[in-house]
């Protein structure tokens, strides 16, 4: 458990972020398990509400927030969806464990949808450049978005793939809420066009990392040696 403790400080959004997120998640998911909504419900609402955001994006996702030519709030309401679906991500689970509603079905279901919803926001900022050929580097633009869905989806695949041979994989820096993260900043900003360039590249590092870190330690286990330390 220390182990895994330590290992979870790679997540740098968490760290920054997740005390003041885990005080609001439990007064939040209280008041919820009082009204009676399930985990599995808020599930679905943030893959719905993930799915408008995509939808938003590929209207707009590229554009900068305001009224001139060549502006929109799509960038703007798109960001507010994907906050709103990362609400009921963190709340999911806590209504879950705060209720003793967890189950193994909630738990796939989570993981799953979370793919589903990030493959999503790429799409739809792949969209949003093949309809505008008019942007600066479009073309460019839309292969690495293909880029940086193919990094999200192995960081994630990596992970599950290795946890059935080793307890966790959690090496690491860019994890699904820095990504988000990202996201959110080049959306508010105007610049999603950057942040797709940033993750073609970067997560690309995450996806090696924990490839050589599996492995490192499935190798370990095969020659009946000491595992390394995640951290």
């Amino acid at each position: 458990m220390a182990t895994r403790i330590r290992a979870n400080r790679n997540a740098i959004f968490t760290r920054l972020f997740g005390g003041s997120i885990a005080v609001a998640r439990e007064y939040v998911a209280a008041f919820l398990i009082r009204c009676h909504v399930g985990p599995n419900v808020l599930t679905f609402l943030g893959l719905l509400s993930t799915l408008t955001a995509a939808v938003l994006l590929a209207r707009g996702g590229g554009d900068l927030i305001g009224c001139g030519t060549g502006e929109s709030f799509y960038a703007f309401a798109a960001a507010w969806m994907i906050i709103l679906a990362a609400s009921f991500d963190i709340l999911d689970g806590a209504v879950a464990r705060n209720s003793r509603q967890i189950s193994k079905l909630g738990g796939f279901l989570d993981s799953s949808l979370d793919r589903i919803a990030d493959a999503a926001i790429f799409i739809g900022i792949l969209i949003y450049y093949l309809n505008h050929p008019e942007k600066n580097h479009a073309r460019l633009l839309a292969v690495l978005t293909v880029v940086a869905l193919t990094n999200s989806e192995l960081i994630s695949y990596f992970k599950a793939r290795a946890e059935n041979f080793i307890e966790s994989c959690p090496v690491g820096y860019w994890q699904r809420g820095e990504r988000i993260a990202g996201i959110l900043i080049g959306l508010f900003c105007g610049h999603i066009g950057t942040v797709m360039v940033m993750l073609a590249v970067l997560p690309a590092l995450t996806v090696l990392r924990r490839l050589i870190f599996a492995a490192r330690q499935i190798h370990r286990l095969d020659k009946n040696l000491p595992l390394l330390d995640p951290a």
